[in-house]
């Protein structure tokens, strides 16, 4: 128990206890994922799929013929033969050994065509990197397509694990709250399957893991660190790559910086090396937007979608707009866990009981703290002030999705905005919760509750498991 602890960087027996076997437990039903939820069985998976063989092959924007709503590359015949079996047979295969299955006896294959995925272009190319990783070293194993599909989805959960145990590492505090946000399904099911937003959600947990512990440090009037201005660098960097809205995260930054300069508690070589990745996080971004503003996700799906019609709707409707993007914001249910695809939809999303209890017990972990971290000697009010930060990026977040898929989703002139998906907002939930309760007494009971009930969803989501395979 003594290494874990050192592991985590955590000195409380029994909380090192509780993080790691939150840890260890999703691990393992991810990996029972991996095995066994069929090929597509995830949200857009087969795209993220071929996008990964894709990029392997070098195409990285490449389009049929012109055609803006077909962007993609070349895949090999045995791997577009996969994947469309279990796509085409749908709800009747969510589950099973899929590479005893007939169709994994597909051997490898240098035969080549050209498959879509335009909705995977948009993100950067190497958010699929753990991926991409695998498939280029299948180049020279020519494993079976079933084989580095499952080396795929493996090399995606090492990767988000390696992250996450590093993420708490670093954060002073609110470790568990990290834990408790691996035990989400959601969060667990993707990290188990080929998918951009791997990538996206542990940048994003490294992120705030890293700028919560800079602004621990400058709450206590301790100076700045090479390393730790190294490891926020990076991770700005990682989070202006993931997700277009997601470089809006870096609006936390600034508070924290006015604060540290103000204290004198940075050095001049750390002030422009962490000023040059914010310049350097916004130019990427940018240039994502320029690179894929040509290609039409909308389209892709057969919708009539046109963003510059869009804008001159919305200018022209102005106030009619701000109340149905209000209306859209404030009405959307952000409690849903997804579950992916089932063979019922009842088994796509745990019980909306279920779902509250566990976002109560999750909103509630910042209150689980080690020790020395329920009542601190800093400023308390100092360091929430500079935390608000965080909160401004997260709701920034979450108005730029909506308008995002509003823009490029939606039909033009429509009065609801589409494509939202719960999903899209659980990673960035951590900005919310990293903050110091300040409370001397809470009883052992009630913070060993808020952990067991944070387990309920998961519980849910093996009974499922185990139904729809038997």
């Amino acid at each position: 128990m003594e290494r874990i602890e050192k592991l985590l960087g955590i000195k409380e027996e029994t909380y090192a206890r509780h993080v790691f076997t939150a840890l260890c437990i999703s691990f393992i039903v991810a990996l029972g994922a991996v095995l066994y939820r069929n090929p597509g069985s995830w949200m857009d998976e087969q795209s993220h799929y071929y996008r990964a063989i894709q990029i392997s092959n070098g195409d990285v924007y490449k389009n049929d013929n012109g055609n803006m709503a077909l962007f993609g590359g070349m895949v090999s015949e045995n791997q577009q033969s996969f994947m469309d079996y279990f796509i085409k047979n749908g709800p009747n295969h969510t589950f099973g050994l899929y590479p005893l299955s007939e169709v994994g006896k597909l051997q490898y294959s240098e035969k080549n065509r050209f498959q879509a995925a335009t909705n995977a272009v948009p993100y950067h190319p190497l958010v699929y990197f753990p991926y991409v990783l695998i498939a280029l070293l299948n180049k020279i194993l020519h494993l079976t397509p079933a084989t580095e599909f499952i080396f795929m989805r493996l090399s995606g959960l090492i990767f988000a694990f390696f992250v996450l145990i590093l993420s708490i590492r670093i954060i002073p505090f609110s470790k568990w709250t990290i834990a408790a946000l691996s035990l989400h399904p959601t969060i667990l099911l993707t990290n188990s399957a080929i998918s951009a937003d791997v990538f996206t959600n542990v940048s994003i947990i490294f992120f705030v893991a890293c700028l919560t512990k800079v602004t621990y440090k400058v709450a206590k009037l301790k100076s700045f660190q090479k390393l730790d201005a190294i490891q926020l660098g990076i991770s700005i960097i990682l989070v202006s790559l993931a997700k277009v809205p997601a470089f809006l995260i870096i609006i936390s930054v600034f508070p924290m910086l006015y604060f540290a300069n103000k204290e004198k508690l940075t050095s001049r070589f750390i002030n422009i090396f962490l000023l040059f990745t914010l310049f350097f996080s916004i130019l990427c971004s940018l240039l994502l937007i320029v690179l894929i503003k040509d290609v039409n996700t909308g389209a892709y799906f057969g919708r009539n979608v046109n963003t510059f019609k869009q804008l001159s709707h919305i200018f022209s409707n102005i106030f009619k707009f701000i109340s149905m993007y209000l209306r859209e914001i404030f009405s959307y249910d952000y409690t849903v866990i997804q579950l992916g695809y089932a063979e019922e939809v009842t088994y796509q999303k745990p019980p909306i009981l279920v779902s509250i209890m566990y976002y109560v017990a999750y909103g509630l972990s910042w209150l689980y703290q080690e020790k020395e971290y329920r009542v601190t000697k800093i400023d308390i009010k100092k360091f929430n002030l500079i935390q608000i930060g965080k909160i401004f990026s997260f709701f920034a977040i979450i108005l730029s999705t909506f308008l995002i898929l509003y823009l490029q989703f939606s039909l033009v002139g429509s009065d609801i905005i589409e494509g939202v998906q719960q999903r899209y907002f659980i990673a960035y939930s951590l900005l919310l919760l990293t903050f110091i309760p300040n409370i001397v007494k809470l009883k052992r009971p009630f913070l060993h509750g808020i952990v067991v009930v944070t387990y309920l969803p998961l519980v849910t989501y093996i009974i499922y498991f185990f139904i729809q395979i038997f």
